[in-house]
C-alpha cells in the first residue's frame, strides 16, 4: 500500500497535464490506496514512462526541405545538440527564421533520459553514436569507447549531469580577445537558474531565472558522507561551491547539477521546450536529418557557406540553403563539427586531396587540438556487515536484476531520493604537483559503489547485465587539465563513414603523473579512518599494483573518457573571436571544438556559455567580441555625446556596457 492518491495515476501526481488513464504496471486504485505488484510497477515504469507526443515545430527531414522552399532560413544549425538547442531558442526568439538539423530522434522526455539514474540504460545504446578511438598507442594500442548523444539535446542527454565552469584563469589562459574570464561570466551567469541557495551568498557568480537549472541532488547516500570526512582526513578542504571564482577550485564538496524536480535538465527540455510550446513559426527542427557536407560557392579566392546537404532516416538527400544575409551553424561537437568541414573541403589540403576532396580552403588544424579528460580508478569492496549500503544494491531487489520498485515510487511521488543521483555527484579537485601546475589539475568523482570493471565507463554498461553486485565503493581520478592533444580525421570521403578519432591519450607525460598521483590519493582516501568500518578488500588496482611502474601500467591497461572532448576547431587557427571559421563567409562554429584549452571539470556548461556568447555576435551589430553592440553605446536622448571609435574600445569597456 502506498499514500493516499484518489484516482490518479502515479503519473498524474507529477505530470497533471498527462492522461489519467497513463498506466504503470499492475496498478489500481482502491480506497484512495495505491496497490501494486512491485516488480511489474517498477519495469513498466522503467519501459513504459511516457514520451511527449512530436510538437509543432518537429519534422521529419524529409520535410525540412519543403520548409525551405515556403520561406528562406536566416540560420541553418547543423546538430541539435546543446549548443544547437541554445542557439535555436534565442535565434528564434529573436525573430530569425531558423531550421535545425538533427541526425538522432526528439524522444527526449523518455524516462531513461529524464531519470538521473537512468544514465545505466544510455550508454552504447540507441540514443549513442558510440565512438571508439584508434588504438591508443600509450595505452597498450586498446581503443577507447566515447559516448556522444544521438537525440536533441545531444550530449546533454546523456552525461552524468556534473556542472562545472572550470576557473577564472582558464579562459585567461586561453589568450583570445573577448573571451577572458570577465568576458564569459556575463554569458554564464545569464542562462543560470540557481536552486542551491548559492545565489544569495554568491550573486555574482550564479544567477536566477535562466533556463540552465542546477541543483544538489536529492539524496546523498551515507558513503558519501564518509568520503568527505575522508577527503579532510587526506587533507583536503571542504569546498561548497566549485564555481565561486573568489576562491580556490581545490577541496572536496557535492557537485552541483544540472536538474531541476529531481529530473535531468537537458539542453532539449531547457531551452527548446519553451520555444516549442509557444508554438512559434520562426523555428524549425528536423530530426533524423543526417548532414552529409555544407554547399560553398567560391568565386576567386572568396567562399561562401550558401547551404546544407543532409540525408532522411531513408538516404535520400536534399540540400537546403539561407538567405544571402543568413549563416550556417555548426554545433556538432568536437567529433562531428570538424568532420563536416573535412567533408566540405575545408581542412589540411594534403588529407583533403588523399580522400579525392577538393580543397575549398586550407586550414590544416581543421580537426587537430583534440582534448578530453582521461581517467582511471581505485575501488573497494565494503564488509558484509554493511551489506546492501552502496547504491547499487539499493537499486535492486535482493541480488536479482529486477529494478526495487520503492526507489521509482519515491521519485514519481517526491522527486527525491536515490534515482535522482547518477552516482558521482561528490568529489573533489587537487593539485598534485604545485610546482608543475598552477592550477588543480586532478578531479576526483566518489560513487558509493564497487566498479564492476576497471574502466569507468564500461562499468556502467555491464552493471546491467551483471546480477549479485557486491557492495562497495570508488575513486575516479581524472586528468582535469590533461596536455596531450589528439586530432579527428577523415575515414574517407563517405559522409557515413565515422571519422578516425585519435584522442592521443596519455601522450603528454603530465598526464599519466597525475592519474597515478590520483589513484595514490584515492587510497590514501580510501584507507582513511572514516572507511575503516566500511572497508573490504582493494578491487582495482588491487595489492599487487604497488610501485608507480605498476601504476602507470594499470592505467595504460583501463584508461577510460570522462566524456569531455573539446578543441578540434579551435579558436585561433580554425576561428576567429567572433567564431567565424576563417577564409569561408556565412559560416561559425558554436559547440565545445572551439574551445582551445580544456578547462578544470565537465564542459556542458561552458558550452552553454559559448552558444550564448555565439548567439550575442550574431543578433548584434558587433565587428568582434571586443566591441559591444553600437546601440548600447549610443548616448541617451539629449546628452549629444558621440559613440566611442572603435579602436578605443577594449574589453573593460565591453563588460562595462
Amino acid at each position: 500500500p502506498g499514500p493516499p492518491l484518489g484516482a490518479a495515476s502515479v503519473w498524474d501526481v507529477n505530470h497533471a497535464s498527462q492522461p489519467a488513464a497513463v498506466r504503470l504496471g499492475s496498478v489500481s486504485s482502491c480506497g484512495g490506496r495505491l496497490h501494486a505488484d512491485p516488480p511489474a510497477l517498477c519495469i513498466r515504469a522503467l519501459t513504459c514512462y511516457p514520451t511527449q507526443p512530436r510538437r509543432r515545430g518537429i519534422i521529419s527531414a524529409s520535410d525540412a526541405a519543403e520548409e525551405a522552399e515556403k520561406a528562406a532560413f536566416d540560420y541553418v544549425i547543423c546538430g541539435g545538440g546543446l549548443a544547437g538547442c541554445v542557439l535555436a531558442n534565442r535565434l528564434s526568439s529573436a525573430g530569425k527564421r531558423v531550421l535545425m538539423l538533427e541526425a538522432g530522434g526528439s524522444k527526449y522526455h523518455q524516462l531513461r533520459v529524464t531519470l538521473p539514474a537512468g544514465v545505466l540504460k544510455l550508454f552504447q545504446t540507441d540514443l549513442d553514436w558510440t565512438y571508439f578511438s584508434e588504438g591508443e598507442r600509450d595505452c597498450y594500442g586498446r581503443p577507447i569507447y566515447l559516448c556522444r548523444g544521438k537525440i536533441l539535446g545531444g550530449s546533454s542527454c546523456t552525461n552524468v549531469l556534473l556542472h562545472f565552469r572550470g576557473s577564472a584563469q582558464d579562459y585567461d589562459a586561453w589568450d583570445a580577445k573577448g573571451w577572458t574570464a570577465s568576458d564569459v561570466l556575463p554569458f554564464f551567469v545569464k542562462s543560470h537558474n540557481d536552486a542551491t541557495g548559492r545565489q544569495a551568498n554568491a550573486p555574482l557568480f550564479h544567477g536566477l531565472g535562466g533556463e540552465w537549472n542546477m541543483d544538489d541532488v536529492r539524496y546523498q547516500n551515507p558513503l558519501s558522507r564518509v568520503f568527505l570526512t575522508a577527503a579532510q582526513e587526506a587533507g583536503l578542504p571542504l569546498n561548497d561551491d566549485f564555481n565561486n571564482w573568489d576562491r580556490p577550485q581545490v577541496g572536496a564538496g557535492r557537485f552541483q547539477v544540472s536538474e531541476k524536480n529531481g529530473a535531468r535538465v537537458s539542453g532539449a527540455s531547457a531551452f527548446l521546450d519553451p520555444i516549442l510550446k509557444k508554438r512559434s513559426e520562426n523555428l524549425v527542427v528536423a530530426t533524423g536529418a543526417r548532414v552529409q557536407k555544407l554547399r560553398v560557392e567560391t568565386e576567386g579566392e572568396s567562399a561562401k557557406a550558401t547551404g546544407v546537404v543532409f540525408t532522411d532516416e531513408q538516404g535520400q538527400q536534399f540540400t537546403v540553403g539561407v538567405k544571402p544575409d543568413g549563416e550556417i551553424l555548426l554545433c556538432g561537437g568536437a567529433v562531428t563539427s570538424p568532420h563536416w568541414l573535412l567533408l566540405s573541403g575545408i581542412g589540411e589540403k594534403s588529407e583533403l586531396e588523399y580522400h579525392g576532396i577538393d580543397c575549398v580552403v586550407d586550414l590544416p588544424e581543421v580537426g587537430k587540438n583534440l582534448q578530453d579528460h582521461p581517467a582511471a580508478v581505485v575501488s573497494y569492496t565494503c564488509n558484509r556487515k554493511h551489506s546492501g549500503i552502496s547504491v547499487t544494491s539499493k537499486l535492486r531487489v535482493g541480488k536479482s536484476k529486477i529494478p526495487n520498485p520503492w526507489p521509482v515510487l519515491q521519485w514519481f511521488l517526491t522527486r527525491s531520493g536515490l534515482l535522482t543521483s547518477v552516482g558521482c555527484d561528490h568529489g573533489a579537485f587537487y593539485n598534485t604537483s604545485p610546482a608543475r601546475n598552477a592550477q588543480p589539475d586532478l578531479q576526483i568523482r566518489f560513487l558509493a559503489a564497487r566498479a564492476v570493471t576497471p574502466d569507468g565507463m564500461n562499468s556502467f554498461t555491464k552493471f546491467r547485465e551483471k546480477k549479485a553486485h557486491e557492495d562497495g565503493f570508488s575513486f575516479q581520478a581524472i586528468a582535469a587539465r590533461a596536455k596531450s592533444r589528439g586530432s579527428v580525421s577523415l575515414r574517407s570521403a563517405d559522409p557515413d563513414n565515422t571519422p578516425r578519432i585519435d584522442c592521443a591519450y596519455l601522450s603528454h607525460e603530465d598526464d599519466i603523473a597525475t592519474i597515478r598521483e590520483g589513484i595514490k590519493l584515492g587510497r590514501k582516501m580510501g584507507m582513511s579512518p572514516a572507511f575503516d568500518k566500511y572497508r573490504g578488500e582493494e578491487v582495482f588496482p588491487g595489492p599487487k599494483v604497488q610501485t608507480d611502474d605498476e601504476i602507470e601500467d594499470y592505467i595504460k591497461r583501463t584508461l577510460h573518457t570522462a566524456n569531455a572532448l573539446v578543441g578540434t576547431c579551435s579558436m585561433g587557427p580554425v576561428v576567429d573571436e567572433a567564431l567565424r571559421v576563417r577564409g569561408v563567409d556565412g559560416l561559425r562554429v558554436c559547440d565545445a571544438s572551439v574551445i582551445p584549452v580544456i578547462p578544470g571539470g565537465q564542459t556542458a556548461t561552458p558550452v552553454v556559455m559559448i552558444a550564448e556568447r555565439a548567439a550575442q555576435f550574431l543578433l548584434s551589430p558587433v565587428t568582434s567580441p571586443a566591441v559591444p553592440d553600437q546601440e548600447a553605446l549610443k548616448p541617451a536622448a539629449g546628452e549629444g555625446e558621440e559613440p566611442p571609435k572603435e579602436e578605443e574600445l577594449n574589453v573593460e569597456a565591453t563588460v562595462a556596457a
